[in-house]
C-alpha cells in the first residue's frame, strides 16, 4: 500500500508534492494503525472506516485550483475546537485547506486526527 501513495506522490507538482509529504508524515504519525490506501485517485487512512484523506488539487474533483485539502470522511462528528474544519455547506465531510506550508499546524492537525480516530473507533463499537 505504501509504494502505490509514494508513486502518486512522485508524480505531484513540486509544490503539491512537498504539501502533501508533510501531511502524510502528520497523519501516519497519529496512528501506526493506519491503512493506507488509494481511493477516488487519492491517499485515504483507514482503520475500521475511512478516517481522513489527503486531496491535492491537480487530482481533480476537489473544488479548489490549487493547494491541498486535509478531509474529515466524518468530519460532522468532530467538535471543530481548533475552528480549522471547513463546512463549505457539506453535510458529512470536512476539509481543511492548505496552500502553503506554513499553512500546515501539526499539533492542531493531529489533535484533530486523534478526535476523528476516537469517531473511527464508535463504529467499530456498534
Amino acid at each position: 500500500m505504501i509504494r502505490i501513495a509514494e508513486d502518486f506522490i512522485t508524480n505531484l507538482p513540486p509544490g503539491e508534492k512537498q504539501l502533501v509529504e508533510a501531511l502524510r508524515s502528520i497523519v501516519l504519525s497519529c496512528s501506526p494503525a493506519f491503512v493506507e490506501k488509494l481511493s477516488y485517485g487519492v491517499p485515504y487512512y483507514f482503520l475500521h472506516r475511512r478516517v481522513c484523506f489527503i486531496w491535492p488539487a491537480s487530482a481533480g474533483a476537489a473544488g479548489i485550483d490549487e493547494g491541498v485539502l486535509l478531509g474529515f470522511c466524518y468530519g460532522n462528528l468532530l467538535s471543530n475546537e481548533q475552528g480549522l474544519l471547513e463546512i463549505d455547506g457539506r453535510k458529512q465531510v470536512y476539509m481543511i485547506t492548505i496552500r502553503e506550508l506554513s499553512d500546515i499546524k501539526p499539533e492542531l492537525f493531529c489533535e484533530i486526527i486523534h478526535e476523528a480516530i476516537l469517531v473511527d473507533e464508535g463504529f467499530r463499537k456498534k
